[in-house]
């Protein structure tokens, strides 16, 4: 774990040096960014779940922070297509969710966005030991950017194809250890928005899962996107990501479930 976090201080390090050396010309087509967040869940005795996401995220160029705040509803579903004669249901779970996006900029007036998404997860079984999980998120995107032009509305479809990779252990049967988390993720906007609108995302991550539930996933992130900033049209983001999960808290009598 010390090898991990000094590891970690030497990449923001290096972010650090190369943003100096970029922010005479200000081009931010290619960018660095840190992102930080922290997540917590609150479980229901109905089987739903409150899930809440913390973070603060910065580009190198020195051109903005952002802070933001996302909860999301998870609601499982349980029913299954009888006439396909399948034993679970091809949707696991149902999502609604709202967040508050904050963006401080430095060269030009602030952005603050106010987002309600909703959605759902399904898997596709593959292999024993890989699950193929896929969300799929409709997003309605109102923002302010404070220059007496009132609130703007954007509408924008998120597909995410993900899975996690254990070595030598079903992820049903996992407890504790090393884990490879693997994503990709597309955004497809239905009506544009003043900032952050179409992109890619892949996501290669490592993360350590402790036996109380804890986990800790870090990420090298690559992002392809338009319309990043008022002065580009496009720009390619790497990001450091890195993201801590407290586990579920129980909010009723239940018994632990076997993750």
């Amino acid at each position: 774990m010390i090898r991990v976090l000094l590891l970690f201080s030497l990449i923001v390090f290096n972010l650090e040096v190369k943003a100096q050396d970029s922010l005479v010309n200000q081009d931010i087509s290619v960018n660095s960014q840190l992102w930080l967040d922290y997540n917590f869940s609150n479980e229901f005795k109905n089987g739903k779940n409150l899930q809440t996401q913390i973070g603060f995220r910065k580009i190198f160029p020195d051109v903005f922070n952002r802070f933001l705040v996302i909860s999301t509803l998870e609601i499982p579903h349980e029913k299954s297509l009888k006439f396909l004669n399948l034993n679970k249901p091809i949707i696991k779970t149902f999502h609604f969710g709202s967040g508050l996006i904050y963006t401080q900029n430095n060269d030009f007036k602030d952005n603050l966005e106010f987002r309600l998404f909703q959605g759902f997860k399904f898997d596709i079984p593959t292999v024993k030991a890989i699950t193929l999980n896929n969300y799929v998120r409709l997003e309605e995107r109102f923002q302010n950017n404070f220059s007496n032009s009132g609130w703007t509305a954007g509408y924008r479809f998120r597909y995410k194809l993900s899975t996690i990779l254990v070595y030598k252990k079903h992820l049903s049967n996992f407890v504790d250890g090393f884990y490879i988390p693997l994503s990709a993720e597309v955004f497809f906007n239905l009506k544009k928005s003043d900032r952050y609108n179409d992109l890619i995302r892949l996501e290669p991550g490592l993360g350590y899962k402790l036996k109380n539930n804890w986990k800790f996933e870090l990420y090298l992130i690559f992002n392809e996107t338009k319309n990043n900033t008022a002065t580009n049209n496009s720009s390619s983001d790497f990001i450091l990501r890195l993201r801590v999960f407290n586990g579920i808290i129980k909010t009723a009598s239940k018994e632990p479930q076997i993750e």
